[in-house]
């Protein structure tokens, strides 16, 4: 089962209408063209050229098109300061979709070891 693996957790976000005032990372989806080389690349980077540091990225299939994926991104950055609303107004122009969750404070989950 997976909750018989002691390094598994549950996370939860909890959710406001109000912007966090210290959020730390944001987390957003997007897709981009398929078959396009350097599709991925284009958004990912402007985040490396205003040193916006990526935290996570996942893809997940689309189940729409064989070879098309949606991509979830954490990146470290509130969504309220310059450089990552730069980055994001840029990811608009590349990206087919472009989905901003939020920005929100980090939790750190001390181990009971």
């Amino acid at each position: 089962s997976i909750n018989d693996h002691p390094d598994n957790c549950t996370r939860f976000w909890v959710l406001s209408r109000e912007a966090s005032p210290g959020g730390s990372y944001t987390s957003l989806a997007f897709s981009v063209p398929a078959n396009v080389p350097g599709a991925l690349a284009f958004p990912l980077q402007t985040c490396a050229q205003r040193g916006i540091n990526l935290s996570r990225i996942e893809s997940r299939p689309t189940k729409r098109s064989l070879g098309e994926y949606l991509f979830f991104l954490d990146l470290e950055g509130n969504a309220s300061e310059q450089r990552v609303q730069e980055a994001l107004k840029e990811m608009q122009g590349i990206t087919e979709t472009l989905k901003i969750f939020g920005s929100y404070d980090i939790l750190t989950i001390k181990s009971e070891i």
